[in-house]
């Protein structure tokens, strides 16, 4: 545990001198800003609103994140072509940390992001919010975005920031997709189609109101944890062998 602590104090060594901490914060603010100025426009209603907040974040969340990824992959690749990783003694804790600060800032990103909209929404709109939407809503955004911080962590290592990235965009624009009639059916055993989806149901909750069956809602649980599951297993197993290729 003393050795992760250190290659954690490490990483943020090394994070805190890019890019990437700063767009954690960017985002978020400036995402929540934009959907206030579109609360207080729109003539929706306060739970469509609620949704439509969810549905951005969750759409932006996988371009965002290739980004980010990419800022962390750039910095060790311009510091010796991932020499300062690839030669520590632990590999895996090596990874770990650096994935680590990745979820923890895809965190407190979204937390800073929720609760600045949600805090702000009553003085733009006059409705009041839900208490859970300040808990449920951003613990559903994260949990399904931690996902998408292994899949572009690996794609930004292997493939460099021109398929890193272009993931990112295909990402949104798929959740995008599931967002719609195209995607029932079928968005809960795409990781894409999970966060979105789930999202949606979540600020149906806090309103005591049921989107979809039960049934699709427990396999898009299912469906978030064995994606999750599988792809930190396949990154630590992929990065172990990794011998710094990384493609332009």
């Amino acid at each position: 545990m003393t050795e992760y602590y250190r290659y954690l104090k490490s990483e943020f060594y090394k994070l805190r001198h890019s890019w990437f901490f700063l767009i954690h914060l960017l985002f978020p603010i400036s995402g929540a800003v934009l959907m206030l100025i579109y609360a207080k426009i729109s003539g929706s209603s306060a739970i469509n609103k609620l949704m439509a907040f969810a549905q951005i974040f969750a759409l932006a969340c996988p371009f965002t994140i290739s980004v980010a990824c990419q800022i962390a992959v750039d910095q060790e690749m311009h510091a010796g072509y991932f020499q300062n990783m690839l030669t520590k003694p632990n590999r895996v804790k090596t990874i770990a940390a650096k994935f680590t600060w990745m979820i923890l800032s895809g965190l407190l990103a979204i937390v800073i992001g929720t609760e600045l909209f949600a805090s702000l929404f009553p003085l733009a709109t006059g409705a009041k919010v839900p208490l859970g939407f300040f808990i449920i809503t951003p613990i559903t955004l994260w949990l399904s975005s931690i996902f998408l911080y292994g899949i572009h962590i690996v794609f930004s290592f292997r493939f460099g920031r021109n398929l890193g990235i272009s993931v990112g965009v295909v990402g949104s624009l798929l959740s995008a997709l599931f967002q719609t009639g195209l995607g029932e059916g079928i968005w809960y055993v795409i990781p894409y189609g999970v966060g979105i989806r789930l999202s949606e149901e979540t600020v149906a909750w806090t309103y005591q109101i049921a989107m979809a069956g039960q049934s699709e809602i427990q396999l898009g649980i299912c469906s978030c944890i064995i994606w999750t599951s599988a792809i930190i297993f396949a990154m630590f197993f992929w990065f172990r062998r990794y011998t710094g290729v990384y493609t332009e």
